[in-house]
């Protein structure tokens, strides 16, 4: 961790032990896991009453500047809401850019979803502070959410829905509909097959349980979508996905005993390869 983010968080932390309507606080993210390393920066949650959710709220701009050189950006999340905030800013410390998201959490509402996502794997040891045990308490109570294990065939079928799809958009050369169905759809469709089967860990966003879940081998398949906004570039980086793809959906389904739609893929396969060859 950075000495300058850990003196901006003791900052922050001595500003919310003034102020009775917070009632402590618990480490979230890597810190809470304890797997920072240089480039972490902290995720605390704070726990306020519910009378004061918020008018807290209004106030963490003013905690976060007095405890930085200076705020550059306050960036409240679009998920906020009356049970869940999350204030993420970038902040000036010395000559230094850093980000600091911070976390409240409704004490009233605790079983809302996005309140339990974040008491999610937290025990006593992830406390900062906790001026009446109630910290302490909501913890204990071991709060979580199901871990979402994407459904192997529907993974299947958007992919093969979305390549057939490209078709339209190589013969109009539409690269913004390319990128969005690419992006969007099939490089997903691609992480989701992978991860119905080699999933494991109940935290973290796609990107984290690919690189922690998925072999890397296997992780290799879903980086050839990645190209220039060139048609015949992208003509080949799907074309290599796709051989990917179904090197990867036939293992999954042979290994979860699913029933691998061969007929479907072969001729949407070569409906592709039929419709775009103009482009060679």
């Amino acid at each position: 961790m950075n000495p300058d983010l850990i003196l901006m968080f003791e900052k922050i932390l001595a500003a919310v032990k003034a102020d009775p309507r917070c009632k402590g606080g618990w480490h979230y993210g890597s810190v809470g896991r304890g797997e920072e390393d240089e480039w972490s920066d902290y995720d605390p949650v704070f726990l306020i009453d519910q009378e004061d959710f918020e008018a807290f709220s209004a106030d963490v701009a003013k905690i976060l500047s007095g405890s930085c050189d200076e705020l550059l950006i306050f960036w409240p999340e679009n998920y906020n809401s009356d049970c869940f905030k999350n204030f993420c800013s970038i902040v000036r410390l010395g000559q230094s850019l850093h980000q600091f998201d911070f976390f409240i959490l409704n004490a009233g509402r605790a079983e809302d979803w996005w309140c339990r996502q974040h008491c999610k794997g937290c025990t006593r040891d992830s406390i900062f502070f906790d001026r009446t045990g109630e910290v302490a308490a909501l913890l204990d109570k071991g709060y979580t959410t199901d871990n979402y294990i994407p459904d192997t065939l529907r993974a299947i079928d958007t992919y093969w829905f979305h390549i057939q799809m490209l078709v339209k958009y190589f013969k109009r050369r539409d690269i913004y509909k390319l990128f969005k169905n690419i992006n969007d759809f099939i490089f997903h469709a691609h992480i989701d097959l992978l991860l119905s089967h080699y999933d494991t860990l109940d935290w973290g966003s796609w990107e984290t349980k690919v690189k922690r879940c998925v072999p890397e081998d296997l992780q290799k398949h879903l980086l050839v979508y990645f190209t220039s906004a060139d048609f015949a570039e992208l003509k080949t980086a799907i074309e290599k996905g796709m051989t990917f793809f179904q090197q990867d959906a036939k293992m999954i389904c042979e290994a979860k005993g699913l029933l691998y739609p061969e007929s479907m893929v072969q001729q949407i396969a070569a409906y592709f390869k039929k419709q775009t060859d103009y482009e060679d």
